[in-house]
């Protein structure tokens, strides 16, 4: 089931506003003046320039590519799927650090309102978080709505700021401006924290399998809502640095409140306060709705465990990915204060923008006849100078301790595109058939030759058959089995598997048992027409057997197709999978007995279903005949 498209222009626009908004503007003026002093405002123009070109690659990449991906489709479709899982992962693993940082914010200036405790304030943050994910999970449509009432906050909020704040200008406050050669170094470092007001673009783009006419409507709103953002940053920056000392600005926790002071009453600063506390609860909403999306289309893609990819058949939202999305939140909030999060989450976003921007390059130099409705000027010189300038402020900002642990972050999904890749990923496929190949006879031993191999041996023992296929043999526990005590001396069974140390044992464990009708075939499931020695020996199959092999075939359908080309009719078929609880290893067809029936009567077998309940695991078996 897929995505519908019901977002319109105008939604999109004030979604892009809240997106990009998120914490920066509210934090960020104190933090870059404390490094930059007054000379921050060019740290804040330096900022805009890189962030609207930004803004122009998304544009490009997404009327390219209008995805749900974003981000990870960009970089698949230029430098390949394993450089797009990096991407993707580090964009989704920045998402769940500046959800905790907006909620973690948020908090922190609900404080100045109501003292509270660290208990009291987890708490909040994960009902916040839970909430969210519920409006996420009834559709894009309510979701849209709400947002919508954040955007319409978020600018309220930054327009009283700014006007009421131009009464109070005092142009003396920039007396001590200066571009030295002194000041390039603190002006781009104040740059680096400054450009986080302005992160989101991807949250975006992972919308686009639900807006209509995406091509058109997600680079116009990502260009418009950055230019409307970038104006009224640099309005409020100039105001607050124009109002208030620089040194008074950068030693305050909450600048903008500080500058608010300067010219309304406590009372209007308390409310000033409550609303951003909700225009911060409102870019939060926006990745926590948003995100779910990327998960999706990765899992989609098989790069992820495919169990991520479905969706609900009411709503049409990615429930498994948005649920999964929830539990992780949870887990990072409690990890750090604002400023920690956003030492994480800065370089890793920096090396997913620069990868990203690179893109654009590799395109146009592969693929220049795409039609795209935006581009980049100079999009080939201009990127790399953008991606220069943002990995030397990378270097020139970050400390170690968040590079490392950044880095740490990136290899948590080593394990999980693993998983996903060793039902899809042949080299994968291989690499581990032949590593574990060992542990796989005994386990083998001690699991699928008491579990189930019994069932297979009844089931093939009340018929008649001569010619056996064990498809996806591996070690040849069943192979073996089924040719000592079902096939006839003058019988054959043909384990076939890519393994080739696998094989190797299935071979010896034959020969010390002296079973002399069995022959074990080193071959691609895809590739048996291809070999016409192969083909010619496993034709006029009266069987075709196979334990744990739906789960490692990408095509399953052509393999069914060749199963029946190969079967003589009342040929039997017997299959056992696994199904695990939650469903997060297995596939969506194992979850479901009538898919199973369905997949398996359309290429003319008929079958039936048994689920043999284990402690960790449920066995799946099926059986049945060619009709």
């Amino acid at each position: 089931m897929a995505l519908k498209r019901k977002l319109t222009f105008g939604i999109l626009l004030f979604l892009t506003i809240n997106a990009l908004i998120g914490t920066g503007i509210f934090f960020t003026p104190g933090i870059a003046a404390s490094i930059a002093g007054v000379n921050s405002i060019f740290s804040w123009i330096l900022a805009i320039i890189v962030s609207i070109l930004i803004a122009l690659v998304f544009a490009e990449l997404s009327s390219i590519y209008p995805k749900a991906g974003g981000v990870y489709e960009y970089s698949k479709r230029a430098f390949g799927n394993e450089v797009g899982f990096f991407v993707g992962w580090i964009s989704w693993v920045v998402s769940n650090i500046v959800i905790a940082m907006l909620v973690v914010g948020s908090l922190d200036y609900l404080k100045i309102l109501f003292p509270i405790s660290d208990t009291i304030k987890l708490v909040s943050a994960i009902s916040f978080v839970v909430f969210f994910n519920y409006v996420s999970f009834r559709g894009i449509e309510i979701s849209g709505k709400i947002l919508l009432a954040f955007s319409l906050i978020t600018l309220s909020v930054l327009c009283l700021i700014g006007f009421s704040g131009s009464t109070a200008i005092n142009l003396k406050n920039f007396s001590d401006i200066s571009l030295t050669k002194s000041t390039v170094f603190p002006i781009v470092i104040a740059m680096f924290y400054a450009i986080e007001t302005f992160f989101g673009w991807e949250s975006i783009s992972f919308l686009s399998e639900e807006t209509k006419n995406p091509k058109k409507n997600i680079p116009k709103a990502l260009f418009i809502g950055t230019l409307v953002i970038s104006a009224l940053v640099m309005f409020v920056i100039f105001v607050s640095l124009a109002s208030v000392p620089a040194k008074e600005l950068g030693s305050s926790s909450y600048p903008l409140l500080l500058v608010a002071s300067k010219f309304f009453s406590e009372k209007v600063v308390r409310l000033i306060s409550i609303l951003v506390v909700l225009t911060i609860m409102g870019g939060a909403a926006s990745w926590i709705i948003t995100t779910p999306r990327l998960i999706y289309a990765m899992s989609r893609d098989r790069v992820l465990p495919e169990s991520f990819s479905k969706v609900h058949k009411k709503y049409n939202t990615p429930y498994t990915a948005i649920i999964l999305q929830a539990c992780i939140t949870v887990l990072v909030i409690a990890s750090g204060s604002y400023k920690f999060l956003l030492d994480v989450a800065l370089p890793l976003a920096i090396v997913m923008y620069s990868i990203v921007i690179l893109s654009v390059v590799k395109l146009r130099i592969e693929k220049p006849k795409l039609k795209r409705t935006f581009k980049v000027p100079f999009g080939k010189i201009l990127p790399i100078l953008l991606v220069a300038l943002l990995m030397g402020a990378l270097i020139i900002s970050s400390t170690l301790h968040s590079i490392i642990l950044g880095f740490i972050l990136v290899l948590l999904g080593i394990p999980l595109y693993i998983i996903a890749s060793l039902g899809y990923h042949e080299k994968i496929i291989k690499y581990f058939s032949d590593i574990f190949a060992e542990i796989h006879y005994w386990a083998n031993r001690f699991m699928i030759e008491k579990d189930i191999v019994e069932h297979i041996l009844n089931y093939l023992s009340d018929v008649t058959v001569e010619r056996v296929l064990d498809l996806g043999c591996g070690v040849g526990v069943v192979t073996n089995r089924i040719a000592r005590e079902v096939i006839p001396p003058n019988g054959k069974v043909y384990g076939v598997d890519f393994s080739k140390r696998a094989l190797r044992i299935a071979k010896k464990i034959a020969e010390s048992r002296d079973i002399k009708n069995v022959e074990f075939i080193h071959e691609n499931f895809y590739n048996l027409s291809k070999n016409k020695k192969v083909n010619k020996k496993l034709r006029k199959l009266d069987a075709v057997v196979g334990v744990g092999v739906l789960g490692y075939i990408d095509r399953l359908e052509f393999i069914l197709k060749e199963i029946r080309k190969r079967l003589r009719k009342g040929g039997k078929i017997y299959f056992v999978d696994y199904d695990y609880p939650g469903h997060f290893l297995d596939k969506p067809l194992i979850e479901d007995n009538r898919k199973i029936h369905d997949l398996f009567e359309k290429f003319g077998f008929k079958i039936r279903v048994w689920r043999q309940k284990k402690l960790f695991w449920t066995y799946v078996h099926i059986y049945g005949e060619k009709i």
